[in-house]
């Protein structure tokens, strides 16, 4: 139940961001003068550039249901898992996200919200089938099949240069590669954009995973939706885990899958 919680609220946020960037579902008639939101006024189409992670967090950032009551994050998460509300974000001067307030969400964005959660439990579906095998060629030209790899752990990450929040959990999945470093477990980055684009975007960032380009085919193999998706398969070619977008849990939740299938 935990886990289809989760998977609900990390659907939302998704959402949230896609909402954002198509230019509609911003309210204009919420109160700005309340106290609890002086300086801050109702992010509008433009003022957050697509790709800017927002991290729904009430730990980390005030979330207000529609009555500007400040929630915590059981409560945001339960709100969520109705698809009745949208977390519309407050930003300040600088357009730095620093509050979200929860409205009802109209018909459009619930007709989206739920086909978006649907496509997101096709994928939470993977989990417990066969790993679909595949081929493609790394940065340095050499080609791979997935099952190259039968016998040791694999974690794909699916992502792309653009996609703000695969970025951002970067410096945590560098730190499983040095963490399994002489482990049986392989890192593979399948992305969608091309071996150009890759390779300038390594210039300035560090990803230690074996980076694949073109890797379009693949991801619509798999039925990814969102990005970031990071898929574990274990020594026999199976699907043992399944997770969408960024938390604060991501890290450990990779690291103890990963080392539960070690001791198999």
């Amino acid at each position: 139940m935990q886990a289809t919680r989760l998977k609900s609220l990390f659907l939302s946020i998704s959402l949230l961001i896609i909402i954002l960037n198509s230019n509609f579902g911003f309210s204009q008639n919420l109160v700005n003068d309340s106290t609890i939101l002086k300086g801050l006024k109702l992010a509008g189409p433009g003022d957050l550039q697509p790709g800017t992670p927002l991290m729904l967090n009430p730990m980390i950032t005030p979330i207000y249901n529609d009555s500007l009551r400040k929630i915590n994050a059981d409560e945001f998460s339960m709100l969520m898992m109705t698809n009745e509300y949208v977390p519309e974000p407050y930003i300040d001067e600088n357009k730095s996200v620093k509050a979200f307030v929860l409205r009802k969400a109209t018909s459009e964005e619930k007709e989206m919200m739920a086909k978006y959660l649907q496509e997101g439990l096709k994928e939470s579906m993977l989990t417990g089938t066969q790993a679909n095998d595949f081929k493609l060629t790394d940065l340095k030209g050499k080609k791979y099949n997935l099952s190259d790899f039968k016998g040791k752990v694999v974690l794909l990450n699916f992502w792309f240069v653009e996609c703000k929040p695969c970025v951002m959990e970067m410096p945590e999945l560098n730190d499983l590669v040095k963490e399994f470093k002489d482990k049986d477990v392989v890192f593979l980055g399948i992305a969608l954009n091309d071996e150009k684009a890759l390779k300038n975007f390594l210039k300035k960032n560090d990803f230690e995973f074996k980076l694949f380009p073109n890797g379009s085919f693949v991801i619509e193999t798999y039925g990814v939706k969102s990005f970031p998706t990071n898929i574990i398969i274990d020594q026999n070619g199976m699907i043992q885990f399944v997770s969408s977008g960024v938390g604060p849990n991501n890290k450990s939740n990779l690291e103890r899958e990963i080392t539960s299938l070690l001791k198999n």
